[in-house]
This record gives structure tokens, C-alpha cells and sequence, in this order.
């Protein structure tokens, strides 16, 4: 053993750590406190009654959150509207536009014509569009017959992460939430993604945990220091004493600065730790321990696979509410159609083993599928076997985005609130009508009425001011929302 070690089990057997600055002296608070601290941030902006009350709250692992969310950020300006999901006029998806040349559709690749449109996910896809036919790749029949889902036609800058399109901390507030701590992402951003947040969104104390390979997951809850110098039954006593002498309340917590809340959450950093380690075993957090991830999810040697699997399984299981998986590769406008299919199919399997991951668990799951902005077609066929007989992709245009929420329901499909899957509407020359509604010149709007679809799947949308701030819909909110409550 080294010195260093031994010097501390004597310290340890001749003076008996009575004070927190005891265990800071030794080195046993550091390492686990700052560990920790993101989850216990989390937990405790996420449980307003407790942080009112000034009590130091814990990380819970039994904590029951609302239905899952994976956020998919298709970073460069992907396509969405028209050469995969239907967009239509103001009378809906069926409402056809005279011309789809711009959204990527040749003459007879119309959707008015026969066997050019795919209803299998309740919303309306191309027939050939790549994300169906990647999602359809990776899901079996019973998957797809519980999925539901609805467009939101919406412009937004190009192929810029200044766009605030991800809601996480919306939803976050909404009720999205997890044993070990509220969001994650991919990417080390405010967001977890390439995309920022709404800037009226933003707390720090809910700022995603980064997630990309099993091992992050595992990072999450360890030991620190302490796991370098005692076995495990030493572990468990001495956080058992550090229990039992953390300070029961933080007076005023959320009146403070971040730098005084972190202050104060080091006064109480190990409270339910020792729960932590006995219920969060390598078993129950390493996707590729975990059968169903693997039946779902077959080569975790692929980045794109293995981050979303990562994602995926830490959501679907309860212990994040809401992570953000960024995929990059979709600024394709490169005078080619090819490209592009490829990317969208990879998109669309990702996005279908997220599915088939939650029919496996049994678990309802939202997923929201953003891009900042999206490319324009010229009438220039790409005949190649992946261009698939389709316009090419020649430039940017955030005037053709569109974002899109898919929704897994065990049981059964979610029942329509409207009967309509398409909220704002294109022009018929095959851009947004920027007009049309409140959400469809503005990505701020677009995610409060995210939050607000997710709101509506527990029956809470009437509280919709209260999570973002104010209700840009008004009486006409029904109008924005896709599925009536399914929990």
C-alpha cells in the first residue's frame, strides 16, 4: 500500500472525523461532492417545494418523472418537410402544394399520385421517404402500429447553432425528469446539443450531464476518492457518517448566485449517495450489459449507435428525463441528392431503435427531431442508386424547415386532439407560411409549443404559462396541440 493511504487509515483509527472539514482535510469530500454536484443541482431545482422550504434535497433515486424524451439535433440543415414527412397547405398534410421541386420531389414523385405517401406512422411520410425507410429498417409492425406523430412548420436560420430551438429545460421544468439527474446531451453546450436554448430557458443548475459511450454513464455515480483508498463496506460507513452530520436546511437557496448554491450543495453533497451506490450498480447503467439495448441497438462500435444507446437507455430507464443527441453530417446541399438519402436514412435507424427500445421496455417515449434550417432543390435528377431518382440538393434555405415529434404510446396509439398532424402550413411554391401562426416565423414559439404537446400528454397544457413564462397561444391553443393526454 502506499504511504499516502496508510497515513490516512491511521489518521482514520486515532482521530475520528467528527466535522466536514475533517473528511475536506483528508481529501474524502472533493472528489464525490463535485461528482455529483450536476445531479444535485438538478434534483434540487426540479423539486420547487423543497428548494422553498431551504432544504438541502437529494438525488432521488425512486423519483417517478413524466413520459421520456429524446431530442434528435440534426446539425447543418437537414430536410424534413416534403421529401420525408408531408407538408401541406392550410388544410393540412393532405392539403397537396402545387409544386414540390424546391422540397426535393420530381413530377412523379408527387404525393397526389399513387403509392407516394405512407401513413404506417400515423403521420403522413413520402412513400421513399429516408427517415420512414430508415425507421421501418429497425422496428417491427407491432412498434410502428403504436407511433404517432405531427409536423411543425416552422422557418429558421441556416446551418447556425445560434438557433434557440431545444426546449430541454422547458421540459425539464414540465416534468421531465430522472432518478439521477434531470437532462443530457452529447455535446458539451448549455443545450447538450449544436442548437442553443430558448435564452428565457436557461438555469444553470439543470445544464445536461454529457453522455456519449457507456462509460459516461457509469461517471455518473461513483465513489471518488474514497473508492481509491477503502473496500466497498468502508465506502458504505463512512458516507453513512457523512449523512448523518450534512446540515438539513440551505436558508434562502434560490435567492443565491450559482457560486453560492454550489457552496452550499458542498454542505450536503452526500446526502443519498450511499442509496446511489447500492441502487446504481455498472449492471443497471451499462448499455451494453443491458440485453434490450443490445436486441435494439447491434454495434456500439458505431459512434452514432453508441451515443444514442447511451442516451437511449439511461431516458427509457428513468434515470435522465430528457437527453439531447446531436447528429452532425447534415449540411448536405452538394449539388447531389445522394448524400443526403444516406444521411436521412441514418437518421431515421437511429430514430427506430430508439422506438423499438421502448417497445422492448414498455415505456412511452416523445421524440422531437429539430434542424436549423434545411436546403432548397433544383429540377436536376440525381439517378444514381442513392440519389433514388430525386431532385439534388443545391443550397440552404431555412424558409423550407420544418421540425417533427414522434410519439410512442405501449398499448396503443395516442388519439388526436384535432384530428390534424400538421401545425402551420406551406405556400404552395414549397415554402413556410410564415404567417400562419405564431409558431411559424419564430423557434422560440416552436419550442414553448413542445413543451406545451408534452404538457398535453399529462393533462397539464393549462398550466403552459407557468413553465415558459407566458402563453403565446392564447385561447387558440388546442390548435397547436397534437395528442390528447395519454398518462
Amino acid at each position: 500500500m502506499k504511504k499516502n493511504n496508510k497515513d490516512k487509515r491511521v489518521f482514520l483509527e486515532n482521530h475520528p472525523m467528527k466535522t466536514r472539514r475533517d473528511f475536506l482535510a483528508q481529501g474524502f469530500i472533493s472528489g464525490l461532492t463535485y461528482t455529483m454536484a450536476p445531479s444535485i443541482l438538478s434534483s434540487l431545482y426540479s423539486r420547487n417545494a423543497m428548494a422553498q422550504q431551504g432544504m438541502c434535497a437529494a438525488v432521488d433515486p425512486n423519483v417517478v418523472g413524466k413520459t421520456p424524451v429524446i431530442i434528435f439535433d440534426l446539425a447543418g440543415g437537414a430536410n424534413i418537410a416534403g421529401s420525408s414527412v408531408i407538408v401541406g397547405g392550410a388544410g393540412g398534410q393532405a392539403d397537396f402544394l402545387q409544386d414540390y421541386t424546391t422540397l426535393g420531389l420530381p413530377p412523379d414523385m408527387h404525393p397526389s399520385m399513387a403509392g407516394q405517401t405512407n401513413n404506417e406512422l400515423g403521420l403522413m411520410f413520402h412513400s421513399d421517404s429516408p427517415f420512414l425507410r430508415g425507421i421501418q429498417a429497425q422496428t417491427n409492425a407491432a412498434t410502428r402500429a403504436n407511433v404517432d406523430g405531427g409536423i411543425f412548420c416552422t422557418s429558421s436560420s441556416d446551418d447556425t447553432a445560434n438557433n434557440p430551438h431545444n426546449p430541454a429545460y422547458w421540459l425539464s421544468k414540465a416534468g421531465a425528469q430522472g432518478g439521477l439527474t434531470a437532462l443530457a446531451g452529447t455535446r458539451n453546450t448549455d443545450s447538450g446539443g449544436r442548437s442553443t436554448v430558448p435564452p428565457m430557458s436557461f438555469d444553470p443548475t439543470l445544464q445536461p450531464v454529457i453522455l456519449n459511450r457507456p462509460s459516461d454513464a457509469l461517471g455518473l455515480v461513483n465513489v471518488g476518492k474514497l473508492g481509491e483508498l477503502f473496500p466497498d463496506d468502508k465506502v458504505q460507513k463512512i458516507l453513512k457518517a457523512v449523512e448523518r452530520m450534512s446540515e438539513s436546511k440551505v436558508m434562502s437557496f434560490a435567492n443565491q448566485s450559482l457560486p453560492m448554491q454550489v457552496k452550499e450543495l458542498v454542505k450536503c453533497g452526500y446526502i443519498g449517495t450511499n442509496e446511489l451506490i447500492s441502487k446504481y450498480t455498472p449492471e443497471s447503467l451499462d448499455p451494453s450489459l443491458d440485453p434490450m439495448v443490445m436486441q435494439a441497438f447491434n454495434n456500439l462500435n458505431d459512434g452514432d449507435q453508441r451515443k444514442t444507446a447511451t442516451v437511449a437507455k439511461m431516458v427509457l430507464d428513468g434515470h435522465i428525463g430528457a437527453g439531447t443527441i446531436e447528429d452532425g453530417g447534415y449540411d448536405y446541399h452538394n449539388g447531389t441528392r445522394s448524400r443526403g438519402e444516406v444521411r436521412d436514412f441514418q437518421a431515421g435507424e437511429l430514430i427506430g431503435r430508439v422506438l423499438e427500445l421502448a417497445r422492448l421496455k414498455n415505456t412511452p417515449v416523445m421524440i422531437y427531431v429539430y434542424t436549423d434550417g434545411s436546403v432548397t432543390a433544383r429540377a436536376e435528377v440525381d439517378n444514381s442508386n442513392d440519389g433514388r431518382g430525386k431532385y439534388n440538393w443545391t443550397g440552404d434555405s431555412g424558409q423550407r424547415s420544418s421540425s417533427m415529434m414522434l410519439l410512442y404510446n405501449p398499448g396503443s396509439r395516442a388519439v388526436l386532439r384535432t384530428g390534424r398532424r400538421q401545425i402551420g402550413h406551406f405556400k404552395e411554391t414549397g415554402s413556410v407560411e410564415n404567417s400562419a401562426m405564431v409558431t411559424s416565423n419564430s423557434v422560440i414559439n416552436l419550442a414553448k409549443a413542445v413543451v406545451a404537446n408534452y404538457m398535453a400528454l399529462h393533462g397539464d397544457e393549462a398550466n403552459i404559462a407557468n413553465v415558459v413564462g407566458d402563453n403565446p397561444f392564447g385561447a387558440s391553443l388546442d390548435q397547436y396541440l397534437l395528442f390528447n393526454k395519454i398518462v
